[in-house]
């Protein structure tokens, strides 16, 4: 299955030794703008004018300084600005909740679901990051930051432990969902496989650090970082975080968990927002990648990401509750589509994409930051909790 699934999204890519076929110039608005947000690309660093570290240019990984990315090492201390851990947040009523007869057999299922994928997936994504991609990039601010990453998801993964423990739920139940349920499944088996395919590349460099990477081999890790940072988490983790958890605690229930689930989420569009700006110098570095018919494969990427959501969320919401359902979910995640592909420089994936749920920035944004969605959070506080009357 998932070699038919790589064949599919790779459909029409050359294989390697082949040549490529760069994109005419008819194509240019599907030609990612290499322009790197809030970090100007330059070619030398502000401070030595040495030149700059490349990504995959076997740099000197144990020289931090003078930093070649700026904007990677802001990024680390704004997160280490943000460390909050689980045990600040209460979930008491969410425990009293559970053991409720509040609670619709609908919801419960909902519950649960939306807990067992978050679960994997957060376990998942800082293995990614800790085995694969740090070992791939070699500039050392951007290995830091991603060190930083990979801890925040380990304390995520804290995060849904806490409340799996204390609302008493079946750990066993809960973490092995993702191997039995199929709509969970064919998730992580689309990250497994495009996290082999970088970590071939990563060995050739281990291994073979003499050898030069083919522009295959580059568009596979490009292809690797697109599908982490912008569909993993980037639609995935916030439709996951943002909706129907954060709907329930509209109407009082889960309250807890959601606002554990925001914490969550404020780590996530750091990460996005990160991966936006290392996508973004990438592709400068590296324009041959960015052939018409990888271009394409990354379409089929967004569009395998959606049909996925689509069969995960009609398991986890199989009828709509009150204020929920999921055709209105997979239309907000093909908005979601549209910004990650818009923030790289392509064309919108879906026309006329809706964000369904107005309600959805407020109820996840946190005291004083306004602009938590799609942009940079103007404030952070560390500990505490959060309060949900502001």
């Amino acid at each position: 299955m998932r070699l038919a699934l790589s064949k599919r999204l790779w459909a029409g890519i050359p294989t390697e030794g082949s040549s490529l076929d760069y994109m005419p110039a008819h194509h240019a608005d599907r030609v990612v703008k290499c322009v790197v947000m809030d970090a100007p690309a330059h070619l030398h660093t502000f401070e030595t004018g040495a030149p700059m570290k490349q990504l995959l240019g076997n740099t000197d990984s144990l020289q931090l300084f003078p930093l070649a990315y700026p904007w990677a090492w802001d990024m680390y201390l704004e997160n280490m600005d943000n460390h909050w851990t689980p045990r600040e947040i209460s979930v008491a009523n969410d425990v009293a909740l559970w053991r409720s007869d509040r609670l619709s057999e609908q919801e419960r299922h909902l519950f649960l679901s939306v807990m067992a994928q978050l679960t994997t997936f957060d376990v998942q994504r800082g293995d990614e990051s800790a085995e694969s991609l740090q070992g791939i990039i070699d500039p050392p601010e951007i290995k830091h930051y991603l060190k930083r990453l990979a801890d925040e998801e380990a304390l995520h993964t804290w995060a849904y432990q806490f409340i799996i423990e204390n609302m008493g739920l079946d750990p066993e139940d809960i973490y092995s969902r993702y191997a039995r349920v199929p709509e969970m499944k064919a998730r992580v088996d689309l990250a497994t496989e495009l996290s082999s395919r970088a970590k071939r590349a990563w060995a050739k460099r281990v291994f073979t650090p003499e050898a030069a990477l083919s522009v295959r081999e580059k568009q596979e890790i490009l292809f690797a970082i697109i599908f982490w940072f912008l569909c993993f988490e980037g639609i995935w983790f916030v439709m996951g975080l943002s909706g129907p958890i954060q709907n329930l605690a509209r109407h009082g229930k889960f309250t807890g968990a959601a606002e554990q689930f925001q914490y969550i989420l404020r780590d996530e569009f750091q990460h996005i927002r990160f991966g936006i700006h290392l996508i973004n110098v990438y592709i400068e570095q590296y324009p041959e990648c960015m052939s018409t018919s990888f271009v394409m494969a990354i379409g089929r990427l967004f569009q395998e990401t959606i049909r996925l959501e689509d069969n995960y969320m009609r398991h986890c919401l199989p009828s709509p509750i009150v204020g929920y359902n999921a055709d209105d979910h997979i239309e907000t995640a093909k908005w979601y589509a549209n910004q990650r592909a818009n923030s790289i420089g392509l064309a919108p994936v879906y026309q006329r994409a809706e964000h369904r749920f107005p309600w959805m920035s407020e109820q996840v944004s946190m005291r004083k930051e306004k602009n938590f969605f799609e942009t940079r959070p103007t404030e952070y506080r560390t500990g505490g909790a959060l309060s949900w009357d502001d």
